[in-house]
């Protein structure tokens, strides 16, 4: 009896070992994988949470549900959830957000997998990200950049993300001269805002606007407002530049209006017009500014006297625009091209020949190369100046600098050798472009021992 005891207890204990060892090996280690995120986001972007699940043998575990967490003193707070995919995958997303309107959000963020029956649980490696809190892109601007007394001027105020996206603020307050007023919606993120009549000396615009996941943002502008002169006075402050007027050079015009008081006057509507005797060359009418200044350029193409007219019609802006009558004449003199066109002497003695290039002092620019044509240039010598080359294309020599060029004022001496007598050559003298300044014929004079 005992030994049959015995022998059932024994069987008992194996039948136990034997599901204990069942359920030990059953058990599987497991690895999960977490992609990195982006360190930093803001309060509504798309956060996007990949990873990868297996056993210890990277077999893909099918089926398993993953949870995305937050770590926080009190615990993890789970963001999403996701199942892996015949892979083992796993993708799911969260919509950042902040704990705290007023402040960043740090974040520590890992994959869990809390295990089954079969298979032990896992936890992925830590990440960090940061949801910051964005600075909104505000623009607030006027209809006009004057006002006077009367005007009604209009403000539009526009709201945008970091990244151009318009949006409407969650909260939005207008203040005017200390009191609320209200902004009017045109379309998404855009608001106008309508004065009544102005009075001197200045006003100014309050606004106050609040969204989530951004700073709260402040900010006022204030107008000048100016009282209406019943006589009106406008100075003109006329020059041009260059100084020296020279025939096919571009000359600027610059115009600065003021009032009597030396104030810029910056609405003005005038007439300017060129003259040259009888002949108008130049007429532009009803010209405006909006800064009390302009500027006109021209290219004056013949040497002589011209007058320059500017005549003042009004101050102001349409339809208050105010009448003023005030003309102005300037006396310009252009001088001719052939006052600073490049000049060539040529002098031969013997095998010698002199020849000088001389830029004019008026001339506009200096020269950076010249070219000579011989009927046989093998039979030529040019020694080059310092800082110049000297090289042969065909029948003509060229000779070039690229730091040293003729300066207005100048002259440039060349020392040539001639095998026989030189009766004249083609020249040119080009600048810094390589435009031709001016061309020619040049006769040698031949001194005679």
């Amino acid at each position: 009896m005992k030994l049959v005891k015995s022998l059932a207890i024994s069987f008992a204990g194996l039948l136990l070992l034997s599901v204990l060892t069942a359920n030990v090996q059953a058990i599987t280690l497991t690895f999960l994988t977490l992609d990195p995120i982006p360190a930093v986001a803001a309060a509504g972007d798309e956060v996007v949470f990949n990873g990868k699940l297996t056993d210890i043998n990277g077999n893909a575990l099918v089926g398993k549900t993953i949870r995305i967490d937050e770590e926080r003193a009190t615990g993890p707070n789970t963001l999403a959830t996701a199942v892996t995919d015949e892979n083992g995958m796993f993708s799911t997303s969260w919509m950042a957000d902040l704990d705290n309107p007023t402040k960043d959000r740090n974040m520590s963020i890992s994959a869990t997998f809390a295990g089954d029956e079969q298979y032990n649980a896992a936890r992925s490696g830590r990440v960090g990200m940061k949801v910051a809190i964005q600075t909104m892109s505000v623009s607030i601007n006027f209809d006009k950049q004057f006002y006077f007394s009367g005007d009604r001027a209009t403000f539009t105020i526009k709201f945008a993300s970091p990244r151009g996206e318009a949006f409407d603020p969650e909260v939005l307050r207008g203040i005017f001269d200390g009191l609320t007023v209200t902004l009017e919606r045109q379309e998404g993120g855009h608001y106008i805002f309508k004065t009544p009549p102005l009075v001197p000396p200045t006003h100014t615009l309050q606004i106050v606007a609040e969204k989530h996941g951004y700073k709260v943002f402040t900010n006022a502008v204030t107008i000048d407002v100016f009282t209406r002169q019943a006589l009106p006075g406008v100075k003109l402050d006329f020059a041009w530049s260059p100084e020296q007027v020279l025939q096919g050079v571009p000359v600027t015009f610059t115009l600065a209006f003021t009032d009597s008081n030396n104030i810029v006057a910056p609405f003005v509507n005038y007439d300017i017009a060129i003259r040259k005797g009888s002949e108008v060359v130049l007429e532009l009418k009803n010209q405006q500014t909006t800064d009390g200044k302009a500027k006109h350029q021209h290219t004056f193409a013949d040497g002589g006297k011209y007058i320059v007219s500017v005549k003042i019609n009004g101050i102001g802006q349409a339809p208050d625009l105010i009448p003023v009558r005030l003309s102005s004449d300037f006396n310009i003199d252009v001088i001719k091209s052939t006052a600073f066109a490049v000049k060539v002497k040529a002098l031969q003695k013997g095998d010698t020949m002199r020849v000088v290039f001389r830029n004019p002092m008026l001339a506009p620019t200096g020269v950076y190369a010249m070219s000579l044509n011989f009927e046989d240039p093998n039979k030529v010598i040019i020694r080059a100046p310092s800082g110049w080359t000297v090289r042969t294309v065909e029948r003509t020599i060229k000779i070039e600098t690229g730091d040293s060029p003729l300066e207005p004022g100048k002259n440039l001496r060349l020392s040539v050798k001639v095998d026989g007598t030189v009766d004249s050559f083609d020249w040119g003298a080009m600048d810094g472009k390589g435009t031709v300044l001016k061309s020619g014929t040049a006769k040698v004079r031949v001194i005679r021992s």
